[in-house]
């Protein structure tokens, strides 16, 4: 699993600090194991950072949202997030009309929530890795082929919302298919998100009191030169 966040760095040779970093993390999946998360810091976005670090990983699965970036990772298969996917419907409802189910939005947030429903469950009986796998395909493989259905069926309007919601799901139909083919996959990159949060919150947190006690140093060195900062 993978995920990556934008960060800004104080005090970094020879770099702006409002110039952006990204800061990515790295996640063993749900495999029942203590997890193990890894945290890599790069100046830029670019696909080779990926590459770099998941150098010498073969014939595994990597859960992450919709950043390009980690497409045709090598010896790689990608997994799509579905909490991104259901996201962008639910951006996609008009306000108000959450409960409109002749809404085509709502219908595709409907669809989504209904395969999370099924993850649940499936949570929930404590399904092993191959158990997992023949509920998915029992209970959510049907659900899916309605889904892509109705997307080809759907007629946007140009540049709304919903257009981006369809399109979004449409480009990546091979990559939110690909959890069906092993129990161990995720359906979701919450986990990831969930663990890269508290860093970022750190950081901006950090970054406030950083700013904060710059501000009172330049008030007590204002005092101290004289009461309007002036000097005698």
């Amino acid at each position: 699993m993978a995920d990556e966040a934008r960060i800004q760095v104080l005090k970094e040779p020879e770099r702006n600090p409002e110039t952006d970093s990204f800061m990515w993390l790295f996640r063993s999946g749900e495999d029942g194991l203590p997890p193990i998360v890894l945290y890599h810091y790069t100046e830029t976005r670019a696909r080779y950072n990926a590459v770099d670090f998941l150098d010498g990983l073969s014939d595994g699965y990597l859960e992450t949202d919709g950043y390009q970036g980690y497409n045709n990772l090598p010896g790689i298969r990608r997994c799509s997030c579905w909490a991104h996917t259901r996201r962008y419907f639910i951006d996609a409802v008009p306000k108000g009309k959450q409960y409109d189910y002749s809404n085509p939005a709502v219908q595709g947030v409907q669809f989504c929530s209904k395969l999370f429903e099924y993850e649940r469950r499936s949570q929930n009986k404590k399904h092993t890795f191959e158990q997992r796998k023949a509920y998915r395909l029992e209970k959510e493989k049907p659900i899916l082929d309605a889904f892509w259905s109705w997307l080809d069926e759907q007629k946007p309007r140009k540049g709304s919302r919903f257009e981006t919601a369809v399109k979004y799901a449409q480009n990546r139909k091979d990559t939110l298919m690909t959890y069906l083919e092993d129990g161990h996959c995720s359906f979701s990159n919450n986990l990831s998100e969930n663990a890269i949060g508290p860093f970022t919150v750190g950081l901006l947190e950090k970054l406030a009191v950083q700013r904060n006690s710059k501000r009172c140093h330049c008030q007590c060195t204002g005092l101290h030169n004289g009461r309007d900062g002036k000097g005698q």
